[in-house]
């Protein structure tokens, strides 16, 4: 994620820094205390998980799946309470929208079925291939989406045997740990370890290194911009990172526009636009620019016509070439009133054509102002979309008609995710049939995460057994 994401590093870093003068956490285990998952201690923290994952292993797949199914409820029941409580304290976003990443979370994520087993059977016995646990694994969260980052990963790590040490985010801290509680509340009451979600009462830079380097730490999951990525992957252990994005739409001459406008608004502007897989820049050929604008108008998108709303509104979100932190996730009507633009009622974001060299066009911007950059044709569209996607290898999107333009943009672009003719959301099973994650690891390659990302391959053999 990013504002963009070197500056929003760069921000996070030093509120970190900040936060870390002002407390340290004791790594020793005596004196701290528990209270559902939540420590006053890295060191106790970590011994109650790792005793919690090994007593979650004496657990047969059917009882691993009862407590699933236990977060999932829980996820379900909670999720008006947590988006609440996100909102109150994250300021980004919209209600309903974290309402319903609440759900998703609960619902879709994969459990104990996304893990594969094998027998291989011959006249020298037999080997059994099946996916084992890799313990503890820490997991460093984002403010964007804190609590349905919780189900996600507790469902997910659980599924493969896993407990899970979480690092929430300085400005997403309390909704994190309140989500912790609750759901370990359901797995206890599912006949599940407690302790399986942990995570200290405060939240500092030091806090995070101290996790992610205790012994007891097998793994490390992270999701944010490079500096958070860098810390990850110099820990010394195997990390799965979640990196940069920028995904940008192509539309092309021969596209369903009413569908391509409705897909593109619905999904840029969900929550605000700061989920990482929404789209943040549209290329269309010119021939059908016009026809889409008009479709976007219709689904409660603002056209910024003049140069002077376009300068208000830019003069707003962008600041040396950053955006502006405090208008990141706000509505869109509130973005357009602070830049002095009465919108209609209903209105929902802002769209404005631009040139290529727009600063727009290469930021994750995180907010409902969607940049459009009108194209010759097809192919300059590709070379655009490639160019503006940065090489973070993450989401891109494309709507055509045309078979051979929509393998050419898959190759070429070469991103984690590509959509087609959809929402970017239905690449996570919303409205399609992909798979949910709320981790997308394009810097080491594991994609969208599910259980088998968290488990490691184990053969079983047994020499002379049941050959036949």
């Amino acid at each position: 994620m990013q504002i963009d994401e070197k500056r929003i590093s760069e921000l996070v870093s030093q509120v970190l820094r900040n936060l870390t003068t002002e407390a340290k956490i004791p790594t020793e285990s005596p004196g701290a205390s528990e209270e559902a998952g939540i420590f006053t201690s890295v060191g106790a923290a970590a011994e109650a998980a790792k005793a919690a994952q090994q007593e979650l292993m004496q657990m047969s797949l059917a009882q691993r799946e009862a407590v699933i199914s236990a977060v999932r409820k829980a996820g379900i029941e909670h999720a008006q309470r947590f988006a609440q409580l996100t909102i109150e304290e994250t300021r980004l976003g919209r209600y309903e929208h974290k309402v319903q990443k609440n759900i998703n979370a609960a619902k879709l994520s994969p459990g104990t079925e996304d893990l594969p087993r094998a027998v291989q059977a011959g006249d020298y016995g037999i080997t059994l291939t099946q996916r084992g646990p890799y313990g503890l694994i820490a997991s460093i969260t984002p403010t964007t989406h804190p609590t349905p980052f919780v189900i996600n990963h507790a469902i997910i790590m659980l599924a493969g045997g896993n407990t899970v040490f979480f690092c929430p985010h300085p400005r997403a801290q309390e909704c994190t740990r309140e989500a912790i509680r609750t759901l370990n509340r359901a797995i206890i009451a599912a006949g599940g370890p407690k302790n399986c979600l942990v995570a200290v009462n405060q939240a500092t830079l030091d806090v995070v290194n101290q996790v992610i380097t205790h012994p007891l730490v097998a793994m490390v999951t992270a999701a944010g911009g490079p500096a958070v990525v860098r810390t990850a992957l110099s820990c010394g252990k195997k990390a799965v990172a979640a990196g940069a994005a920028n995904p940008p739409v192509v539309v092309d001459e021969t596209a369903d526009i009413h569908r391509a406008a409705r897909d593109i608004i619905s999904s840029s502007w969900f929550d605000n636009n700061i989920l990482c897989i929404s789209e943040k820049v549209v290329f269309v050929v010119s021939s059908v620019a016009e026809a889409l604008i008009e479709e976007m108008q219709r689904h409660h998108a603002y056209l910024l016509k003049s140069d002077e709303e376009k300068r208000q509104v830019c003069n707003l979100i962008i600041k040396d070439n950053h955006v502006v932190g405090d208008c990141v996730g706000q509505d869109g009507a509130d973005i357009l009133r602070r830049a002095g633009i009465a919108a209609p009622p209903g209105t929902e974001g802002a769209i404005l054509q631009v040139p290529f060299d727009h600063p727009l066009v290469k930021i994750e911007q995180m907010l409902p102002v969607l940049p459009i950059v009108s194209v010759a044709n097809w192919s300059e569209g590709l070379e655009r979309a490639y160019e503006a996607e940065q090489g973070f290898g993450h989401t891109a999107i494309i709507h055509s008609s045309m078979e051979e333009r929509i393998s050419a943009f898959a190759r070429k672009m070469n991103t984690t995710i590509v959509v087609a003719n959809g929402p970017a959301t239905a690449s996570l099973g919303v409205e399609g049939n992909g798979t949910f994650g709320h981790t997308i690891a394009s810097p080491t390659g594991e994609g969208i995460c599910t259980p088998r990302t968290f488990t490691r391959q184990r053969n079983v053999t047994v020499q002379g057994a049941l050959s036949i």
